[in-house]
């Protein structure tokens, strides 16, 4: 019998290639899995909310704030990121230093 979650999700490597096989076998699973072994589960990096200490967590800017001086304090420091939140009105390149076209930067940041 098989197990499924409720959303018809297969939980077992078997399931999986079973239905792998109805949709015409578009990839295939590694042969190093048997059909009883449960689907892997690896971990996808970050870190998790409870693990973050307090005071490093981020916090949601207060109703009414000033978005663009936020923006203006600490730009981006990837020249592509700056130039496009140029074009979007995000920055203001009078009022932020080193945003400007011939900062001496070449196309990587560098100078």
């Amino acid at each position: 019998m098989e197990t499924k979650t409720e959303q018809g999700t297969p939980k077992t490597v078997g399931e999986l290639r079973r239905r792998l096989a109805e949709l015409g076998n578009p990839w295939q699973v590694h042969p190093r899995f048997g059909d009883d072994d449960p689907l892997p589960n690896p971990p996808r990096g970050g870190q998790r909310e409870e693990e973050i200490p307090e005071e490093h967590r981020l916090k949601p800017l207060p109703p009414g704030t000033d978005i663009p001086s936020q923006i203006a304090a600490e730009p981006p420091i990837n020249p592509f990121l700056r130039l496009r939140w140029l074009e979007l009105g995000l920055l203001n390149q009078d009022a932020v230093e080193g945003l400007a076209p011939d900062s001496g930067e070449n196309e990587w940041g560098a100078a």
